[in-house]
């Protein structure tokens, strides 16, 4: 390469001779042995992640200085000096360094990519001196020193073959000098042997093969294998002309994110000789395969043939493509037994691609094949699953969506962002994705699901507008073209062709089934699909064959299935376009109201956990049950009311939210039900910090119930009475409604008794609130509530830490374990608030600071204000103990300014293992004027973060 197409690459290094970098087409001197195998092997390293003990390896094999990684850094800051304006391409990542070179910056990747398109003179021209030869002490290079020499040698017999195809003359004199720098290479024997014959210099030819099996035999003991006995036998009879080998070029574009599945491939042709690569359209199986088929022809001896089937319509026709594409001559009808017949004995992959529309054909072809031809193994890509007896199926995924755009530098590193950057750069050179695009460049993959041909497509458009503008458009992303696809093959030219060509392909029930499934966005389980099949028809049959066409992902693990973003926009659209869109929302609904009832049938009980799952599972399709609602005679109010007793011990923000918002709305006025409406949302304002709204909400909840209320529709208000008098101290009060809420609901009596002892334990009356809580035990056996069990053992600890911490501790544990087997994360929170502050008692510094910590991450992830103020105040407590005063003061005042945290009242502190501690105890009362405007200028989450780092000091 001279150095005016050098100048089109901002880095380039050459090892196929000297090591050389150039930097924006300049020669950059690297002086020293040490540097120059540090950026050998960095640049060898291929984007990947190069451990610190490997560099370490390469730079002092013998004999490492003591203070070795310091070293290796001093060498990688001057190698980045070097590398000028791109030095952020040398990142440290992890255990140890990355070298980011883009596509043909490395010399050895230019070579393989012109090896792989049959450019063999080209790739040669780029070797300058054998490869590494600086290196060759060193062991890692040394082997890849030894690869680049066999890869030289591979591309001279590459060239010798190209040249004997075209019949230059002087093959046979370069074949014979190529012998003779290398006698035991039996490939470049048999071009030998071919061009001598192919000139008619019979004699010389069957001299050379014999000279050759000799010398074999003498040096190594061996035979030459079944191919030069062939040529022979074929020279013998006068048949010289040379054997075509089919060349197959790695695919156009990125192959990114799929390493695992492209060894997965190699490894399972070793072994199998049929695999079929499936997925839904769009999901890269085409390229993926491709690039297997390259590899397989670039680095062993086997032919590969790739017959494209997309552009055949007829399965009648299929046989006689691929003879054609085979090279094949078979007179009249071609059946699979002929084309099986004519590759007896060879040694081929062939790769049989787009395979869905063609399914019975093809199964016969291959079975055919396997029987007849058993050297010739068979790659397969389709969208739907062949059954081909001994066929192994590597169904592949799309590609991981991030998750956040939080850190620009692990999102950088995302398959499916790298693939995208990768799509965009072939049509805008030098595009980086900055930190003002990383959320937009997630929600267009989300949007995608992470199809390689959806990212394609979105790519396509960033060469003409921002990202921005990409993700606005993102509801018209079925019909964004992608430049692809030809004059017989229409089907990858945009995304709803693609979907569309795989839903024409199935029978009325399984699209029928399909678009039943279309309104649930969080996928679905078999207990659903079973109610949505058409009727007389075996769901599960149906099911098999729609995950067979990739056009439903199974989850084994969950249970569930579900639709790709993409291929349920196009199934919304069909529904639309037949006048099916009302129907299918009505049968929507009303699954989803059956899933909350049977959530609230689990909720209390020994199948809590079971519960606890499917809502889990089921919340983003009953977040789209509760906008949908309104239009369809509203379901929101038997929606909401089945999913409370779940939803007040879980982490369910968003149901709370629904609760206030109905009890807000005035359409519910005269609705039978508004009481209890009115009672889940004062239980949800009190979870959400707002004790004024909860008890305001309360106690309209008795209004509506009038004077004589059904206990099961107030039952919550009176438990919420009780909750917010506990918070606030009021204990006699407290314990006397939930005593009401015990009685008008059994379900839930052992939860409100409980609580009732929790607060005649605060109040200081410890006898009695033991003999609640043998109350409270005896409702739980006869429930089994997990959840409950957990708040009693929780309720047990609070009984015992004022006099005994550490006796308290183990029922705390027990209460947490409890919890999170069944998912009520609420009791979980206030049981570690407690054992933090039992530890804390008990003189566990360590164990204290790491609880404490944990739980203000926890709190402030889940948005629970009271949860997060009262904790801090309990940590303010352990850290003015430790001597970290200001920073405690600092929570105490942060805390008095938070709405609901400012009303917990400290007398629970009294008889309860808190850790309340009066601001005025620790600083004096001159420094508290400084110390309110220190915490106004941090604002509450700079004083959190300034706890956080004191505590894990601690910890």
């Amino acid at each position: 390469m001279s150095a005016a197409d050098r100048s089109v690459h901002a880095v380039r290094v050459d090892v196929l001779g000297p090591l050389a970098l150039h930097v924006d087409g300049r020669p950059v001197d690297v002086p020293g042995p040490q540097r120059r195998a540090l950026l050998a092997v960095l640049a060898l390293g291929a984007g990947r992640l190069v451990g610190t003990d490997r560099l370490v390896d390469a730079l002092w094999p013998d004999d490492p200085p003591v203070n070795a990684d310091q070293a290796l850094y001093n060498h990688v800051s001057r190698l980045r000096g070097h590398l000028k304006p791109y030095a952020e391409r040398l990142q440290r990542r992890g255990g140890g360094y990355v070298l980011d070179l883009l596509t043909d910056e490395l010399d050895v990747d230019e070579a393989r990519r012109l090896a792989a398109a049959d450019r063999p003179r080209e790739a040669l021209a780029l070797w300058r001196a054998p490869a590494l030869e600086e290196f060759r002490a060193i062991a890692g290079l040394e082997a890849e020193a030894v690869g680049l020499d066999e890869l030289r040698v591979r591309l001279a017999d590459d060239l010798l073959e190209a040249r004997l195809r075209t019949g230059d003359l002087a093959v046979a004199a370069d074949a014979a000098a190529a012998v003779v720098a290398d006698p035991l290479r039996e490939r470049t024997v048999l071009l030998l042997v071919r061009a001598l014959a192919t000139e008619g210099r019979t004699a010389e030819a069957m001299d050379a093969a014999r000279e050759y099996r000799a010398r074999l035999a003498d040096e190594t003991g061996l035979d030459p294998g079944a191919a030069l006995a062939e040529l022979e036998q074929q020279v013998a009879a006068g048949i010289t002309g040379p054997t075509v080998r089919h060349v197959v070029g790695r695919p156009d574009g990125p192959l990114v994110g799929r390493q695992q599945d492209r060894e997965a491939v190699l490894r399972l042709l070793g072994s199998h000789a049929a695999v079929t690569i499936a997925g839904p359209g769009g999901v890269g199986k085409t390229r993926l395969a491709l690039d297997v088929a390259a590899e397989v022809s670039a680095t062993t001896a086997s032919d590969v043939v790739v017959a494209d089937l997309a552009a055949v319509d007829r399965p009648d026709r299929l046989c006689q493509a691929v003879a054609s594409t085979l090279g094949l001559r078979v007179a009249g009808t071609v059946r699979a037994a002929d084309v099986a017949a004519a590759l007896a004995g060879r040694d081929l992959l062939l790769v049989l691609d787009n395979c869905e529309h063609l399914p019975d054909a093809c199964r016969d072809l291959v079975s055919t094949v396997r029987r007849l031809a058993p050297g010739v193994r068979v790659l397969a890509t389709s969208r739907v699953t062949l059954h081909v007896p001994g066929e192994y199926v590597l169904r592949i995924q799309p590609l991981p969506v991030p998750r956040s755009a939080a850190d620009l530098g692990a999102l950088r590193r995302q398959p499916a962002v790298r693939a995208f950057v990768e799509h965009v750069r072939r049509r805008r050179p030098g595009f980086e994705l900055e930190p003002e695009d990383a959320a937009d460049v997630v929600e267009v993959l989300r949007a995608l699901d992470g199809l390689p041909l959806g990212i394609e497509l979105a790519a396509r458009q960033v060469s003409l507008m921002p990202l921005r503008a990409v993700r606005e458009r993102l509801d018209r992303a079925l019909d964004l073209a992608t430049g692809r696809g030809g004059p017989d093959d229409d089907r990858q030219r945009t995304l709803r062709a693609t979907i569309g060509s795989s839903y024409q392909l199935l029978g009325d029930d399984e699209r029928a089934l399909l678009r039943a499934l279309a309104p649930f966005p969080g996928g679905v389980d078999l207990a659903t699909v079973e109610t949505l099949a058409p009727g007389g028809l075996d769901p599960v049959d149906l099911l098999h064959r729609l995950v067979d066409s990739s056009l439903v992902v199974a989850e084994p693990r969950s249970g569930r299935f579900r639709l790709l973003f993409t291929v349920r926009a196009f199934l919304l659209d069909e529904l639309r376009s037949l006048g099916e869109t009302t129907a299918a929302e009505a049968r929507f609904l009303e699954r989803c109201v059956a899933v909350a009832e049977a959530v609230a049938a689990a909720s209390i009980g020994p199948d809590e956990d079971l519960a606890d799952r499917m809502l889990r599972a089921e919340i983003d399709n009953l977040r789209a049950a509760w906008d949908l609602a309104p239009a369809h005679g509203d379901l929101r109010v038997p929606l909401v009311l089945a999913l409370a007793d779940a939803a007040l011990w879980r982490d369910l923000r968003e149901i709370w939210s629904w609760a206030l918002e109905l009890a807000a709305d005035p359409s519910l006025r005269d609705d039978p039900r508004r009481a209890a409406v009115l009672g889940f949302a004062a239980a949800s304002a009190r979870l959400l910090g707002d004790l004024d709204l909860a008890a305001s909400l309360a106690e309209q909840s008795l209004d509506a119930a009038g004077p004589d209320p059904d206990p099961v529709l107030v039952h919550r208000a009176w438990a919420e009475q009780g909750c917010v008098a506990h918070f606030r101290g009021g204990f006699d009060l407290a314990r006397e409604r939930w005593f009401r809420a015990a009685a008008a609901r059994p379900q839930t009596a052992g939860v409100w008794l409980t609580s009732a002892a929790l607060a005649t334990s605060y109040g200081g009356d410890v006898a009695a609130a033991r003999l609640l809580l043998d109350r409270s035990h005896q409702c739980n056996q006869e429930t089994r509530s997990v959840s409950h069990a957990a708040y009693t053992a929780y309720v047990e600890g609070e009984l015992r830490v004022t006099a005994a911490p550490e006796q308290s501790i183990p029922h705390y544990l027990e209460a947490i374990d409890a919890a999170r087997r069944c998912g009520a994360w609420f009791v979980d929170g206030v049981a570690n608030v407690a054992l933090a502050s039992a530890r804390a008692r008990a003189g566990d510094v360590v164990g204290a600071a790491g609880t404490f910590g944990y739980l203000l991450d926890s709190w402030r992830r889940s948005g629970h204000t009271t949860q997060l103020w009262t904790t801090a105040r309990n940590a303010a407590a352990l850290l003015a103990a430790t001597g970290h005063t200001r920073t405690a003061a600092l929570l105490l005042i942060s805390a008095d300014e938070q709405p609901g945290a400012a009303t917990v009242s400290p007398a629970i502190a009294r008889h309860s293992g808190r850790l309340f501690v009066p601001l005025e105890d620790i600083v004096e009362p001159s420094e508290i004027a400084d110390l309110r405007a220190e915490a106004e200028q941090l604002t509450p989450t700079g004083v959190l973060d300034l706890a956080r780092a004191d505590l894990a000091a601690l910890a």
